[in-house]
């Protein structure tokens, strides 16, 4: 999906130099984000024309049409080798900074400044702390940094022994080796080294375990509304994501204009994952469709957020285990758990599992396979049979009780 990107010569009359002249800038706009920056061309203001964005000298014009091409090379670079770009990633494109690193914790910040720009919050952190442990462990060598042509497998087999002498569990050492991993195929796409030296390496197994809800689980959240508005707020959009799949960056970005209708009068959600930028396609439950009824579009505008919320994520995680507690439910609640439970209740209904990796805008089926291994039967065998209880139990009565304004 091509973001919105729109590039803007402009100059300030109320900044002029002592000659009379001033500044031609740039703006560039990415999906609402704007950046300023300059052309280094200089003008006087009666010479400029605002609406052809241009001025009355020929070579100066030349140059402003080269600044523009650049920029939108950059753009289609960025966008190529990323999959989305930001205007800060693209600034920097633009000015040089952070090109083509040659040390390997200079690339890792580098990685690092690329995620936090174009990848949800979440991986984000989960990324910093892959790059403070790679920090930590080149400083445990007396050296500051580590150039990336002098690195082999020894390096390799070293940073597993460091997580292992600390007492890392399997999965965490096996998260940072694969940060290690991903900057040298960054420094090979660009050139700074020929080949990946941990290319051949191997990774211990991790058995990974899925922690989802029974169907006994899911009924006691069903059945007790809360009388506190902001937990019962947080309980609805936990229920939203058990009978969607959708995570919880997902569900706060979820627009108006992300809900359609196909020929058959089947209303679904189709958005794109703001970790994976994969899109999703969902067709919406019962009870998903009686959670939106209860955030009416009114005077708010297509693209507005349904559950928009001033609550940060930390205080939805508490509301969110005070609602756990609540309904009497061992475990602790988080919104990866909610979307392993969509999950699971798809899977149980012989849904196929292609089908479901496009419901959750998995980027490999592979990710979906994971959910193959459940074969507890905690969560109803037949979604169909959920989905005619879930309508039988909206006819009588409402899990959802409305708002009262």
């Amino acid at each position: 999906m091509r973001s919105t990107f729109n590039i803007l010569f402009y100059i300030n009359r109320s900044k002029l130099r002592t000659d009379g002249t001033t500044a031609i800038l740039c703006r560039i706009t990415i999906d609402g984000s704007k950046v300023v920056m300059s052309t280094g061309e200089n003008i006087s203001p009666s010479n400029w024309s605002v609406k052809r964005q241009e001025t009355n000298n020929k070579q100066q014009n030349q140059r402003l049409h080269s600044f523009l091409e650049k920029i939108e090379q950059g753009y289609d670079t960025l966008l190529l080798q990323f999959g989305a770009v930001s205007t800060k990633l693209l600034k920097n494109h633009l000015q040089g900074v952070g090109a083509n690193p040659t040390t390997l914790l200079a690339l890792s910040r580098e990685e690092l400044s690329i995620v936090q720009s174009t990848k949800a919050s979440s991986t984000y952190q989960s990324c910093r702390s892959y790059h403070r442990q790679l920090e930590s462990f080149v400083k445990s060598k007396g050296i500051a940094d580590i150039s990336l042509a002098t690195l082999t497998m020894d390096f390799f087999d070293d940073y597993r022994i460091y997580f292992k002498r600390k007492g890392y569990a399997l999965s965490s050492t096996k998260q940072n080796l694969f940060w290690l991993s991903r900057l040298m195929y960054r420094a090979v796409s660009q050139q700074t080294i020929r080949y990946n030296p941990f290319e051949d390496a191997k990774y211990e197994r991790v058995e990974r375990k899925i922690r989802c809800l029974g169907k006994t689980d899911v009924a006691r959240l069903l059945a007790m509304p809360l009388q506190h508005e902001q937990a019962e707020f947080v309980r609805r959009i936990f229920l939203f994501s058990v009978f969607t799949g959708l995570a919880f960056a997902d569900v706060s970005k979820l627009r108006y204009c992300d809900i359609e209708t196909n020929n058959a009068e089947v209303r679904y959600i189709r958005q794109y994952r703001k970790k994976t930028g994969v899109e999703s396609i969902t067709p919406l439950h019962p009870i998903a469709e009686q959670i939106l009824s209860l955030y009416p579009l009114k005077d708010k505008t297509e693209d507005s957020p349904i559950f928009a919320t001033s609550m940060s994520r930390i205080q939805i995680g508490m509301h969110l285990k005070a609602v756990g507690l609540a309904c009497g439910i061992r475990q602790n609640l988080s919104f990866h758990v909610a979307r392993h439970t969509f999950g699971t209740l798809t899977l149980e209904a012989g849904i196929p599992i292609e089908s479901i990796a496009k419901m959750m805008g998995h980027a490999s089926i592979a990710s979906t396979q994971i959910y193959a291994q459940i074969t507890d039967q905690k969560i109803s065998r037949d979604m169909d049979r959920l989905m005619e209880k879930s309508e039988r139990l909206s006819e009588n009565t409402s899990i959802f009780p409305h708002d009262t304004q």
